[in-house]
């Protein structure tokens, strides 16, 4: 069986509380290997450091305070933050802006954002990018910045066909495709096949956005297959050639260990 790699899940969260070895379990059993998680904030933290301590070939920490976390206090969650930027992480994230649910604190998502990509071009660490009706603003302040060498992936993209080459006009950057993908309702599978297959990461977000045909219940790891598959079928490949090359993909962007 060819081997996933979750780019992207959220499996410290409180959902996973009372089955999280089993929910392991059904990850390794349905193929996903290695996985992603990303940070959110100052209190997500220490989970996600003990979790990729615990299990350290299989789960990799990053950090970031995520754009709808940036409150009143983002300076003081940006210095906790900073201060363990040394410990194991394989990227900074998620990181980004968010103007869809508010939009009060969009000086300071856009102040934070920019504090966070320089840590990651210092660092010399992708980043993992959340944009949500932000995408001009991303992709200004991405040029303007012009820090050389600067990678990551544009995480859970919902974006149009133009947003997406605009996306991939950033020559270091991937795209993380998830369930909203397979939704009914989603545009997305008209031109996912746009993004070129050497530049194309999966993911799920769990416990959000569980694939058809799982929509509806809390998403987890062991669902992405029903993702990849989906979207080698918009490729017209072969589900096993997917999971190789976006794997493949994975472990290069965040420089993960082979397993």
């Amino acid at each position: 069986m060819t081997q996933l790699i979750d780019s992207h899940t959220h499996i410290y969260a409180e959902e996973f509380d009372e089955d999280f070895s089993a929910m392991l379990q059904r990850a390794e059993e349905s193929g996903v290997s290695q996985m992603v998680l990303p940070c959110v904030d100052s209190e997500s933290w220490p989970l996600i450091q003990s979790l990729s301590e615990a299990y350290p070939q299989r789960l990799f920490p990053t950090i970031g305070l995520h754009p709808t976390y940036v409150k009143e206090d983002y300076e003081a969650q940006l210095s906790y933050l900073e201060q363990h930027l040394g410990e194991g992480i394989v990227a900074i994230g998620e990181i980004g802006l968010d103007y869809y649910w508010d939009t009060t604190f969009r000086s300071e998502q856009l102040k934070a954002f920019e504090r966070q990509l320089r840590w990651a071009h210092q660092l010399g660490l992708p980043v993992i990018l959340h944009v949500r009706e932000a995408f001009r603003d991303t992709f200004d302040l991405l040029r303007s910045l012009q820090l050389p060498g600067l990678r990551g992936v544009f995480h859970s993209f919902t974006g149009s066909r133009e947003e997406l080459q605009e996306a991939l006009s950033f020559e270091h950057f991937y795209i993380g495709i998830n369930g909203v993908v397979t939704f009914k309702n989603s545009s997305l599978k008209e031109y996912v096949a746009d993004i070129p297959l050497d530049r194309l990461v999966v993911e799920t977000d769990a416990p959000y956005l569980a694939p058809v045909p799982k929509r509806g219940r809390r998403n987890e790891p062991a669902f992405l297959p029903y993702t990849a598959s989906f979207v080698a079928s918009c490729y017209q490949i072969s589900d096993e050639e997917l999971s190789a090359r976006t794997s493949e993909n994975a472990r290069r962007l965040f420089a993960l260990p082979p397993r």
